[in-house]
């Protein structure tokens, strides 16, 4: 997915950070640019407004080997509103095509060694993140998979998409990959990339809790969503719903750092950023979350800790709703 929109120049696509891979992609595919799935990408799909986090959730909506197949049907929901189910359909069709056409399968095992390097670089990544905490803090075990992409043609771009598949939801981290070293081989620093990874993985614990919640939330959720929606939709997040389960991973990301003794300048740096991003009430939903940690007879799962949570932001929607009536 990543090469088939390089190839159509979207820009999100095109970043020359690991040099070597790029190359190795140019001299493979760029004698195909006018395939009619790079035509039809340019044509069709851009005018659509699919980039960025669309594309990558294609691509954990389908198969991950040829022949290439909807692991769900495709809607105009799924994979996503802008793909649009006749657009993705096409799409999936050309792409099966184009593997085939461009001798794909040649190009991937020729690039194996590169995909091992930097899935053993990524590793001290993965590392630093203590697992355990997940399942000790939220009481039980996540709600599905986990899984942790490289996304070696990605440059900077890291996308947390989702799929649902027979009630199974699998959330993925695709890590793009910044830096290389004086070999050309990925570097991954851990100061990089680990709070994003600590990020996504709290989304296997989250958003099925929140989901659950959904009567319950509805009515401060929109109430809070509306003077947000333009700043929420520019970081992706389309509805109240995904922006509460942001809300409650952000909260936690900090919860995280404050139990394993980060620096305060560290902590302080996370928390302005969730404020900076519209995420207003971050300091006020960490302090639940440390009274829900500290009260854990009484608490043993956040899903037992839910009707507070649900009490805090009814809270934070009366505050909002006096804040509009101030303005006026």
């Amino acid at each position: 997915m990543s090469i088939v929109f390089r190839l159509a120049d979207s820009q999100e696509y095109s970043s020359r950070r690991f040099p070597n891979y790029v190359e190795n992609i140019e001299s493979h595919f760029n004698k195909y640019k006018k395939h009619e799935l790079i035509a039809f990408i340019k044509d069709v799909l851009r005018s659509r407004g699919v980039g960025y986090d669309a594309v990558m959730q294609m691509a954990v909506c389908i198969t991950e080997t040829y022949p290439f197949e909807p692991l769900i049907p495709f809607s105009n929901e799924v994979p996503e509103s802008r793909w649009g189910k006749e657009s993705a359909t096409e799409f999936l069709k050309l792409l099966n095509e184009f593997y085939l056409d461009t001798d794909c399968e040649s190009f991937f095992e020729n690039n194996q060694d590169l995909y091992v390097m930097a899935s053993r670089n990524f590793s001290k990544v993965f590392e630093e993140l203590d697992v355990n905490w997940y399942r000790d803090f939220y009481g039980q075990k996540p709600k599905g998979e986990f899984r942790i992409v490289n996304g070696l043609g990605n440059g900077g771009g890291n996308y947390g998409p989702k799929i649902l598949v027979q009630g199974n939801e699998i959330v993925y981290a695709v890590m793009g990959t910044l830096s290389v070293d004086s070999l050309g081989i990925p570097v991954y620093r851990v100061n990089d990339y680990f709070p994003t990874l600590l990020h996504e993985f709290n989304h296997s614990f989250v958003n099925h809790v929140v989901q659950k919640h959904y009567d319950d939330l509805a009515t401060s959720g929109t109430k809070i969503f509306e003077p947000l929606k333009s700043q929420m939709e520019s970081l992706a997040y389309g509805t109240w719903l995904t922006m509460y389960a942001e809300a409650v991973v952000r909260a936690a990301v900090l919860k995280y750092l404050k139990d394993h003794n980060y620096p305060e300048s560290l902590i302080e740096k996370e928390l302005n950023q969730q404020i900076n991003s519209g995420f207003y009430w971050t300091a006020e939903l960490v302090e639940e979350l440390e009274k829900y940690s500290h009260n854990r007879e009484d608490y043993p799962d956040l899903e037992s800790y839910m009707p507070e949570i649900v009490k805090f932001f009814d809270k934070q929607s009366e505050k909002s709703e006096l804040k509009a009536k101030g303005s006026n």
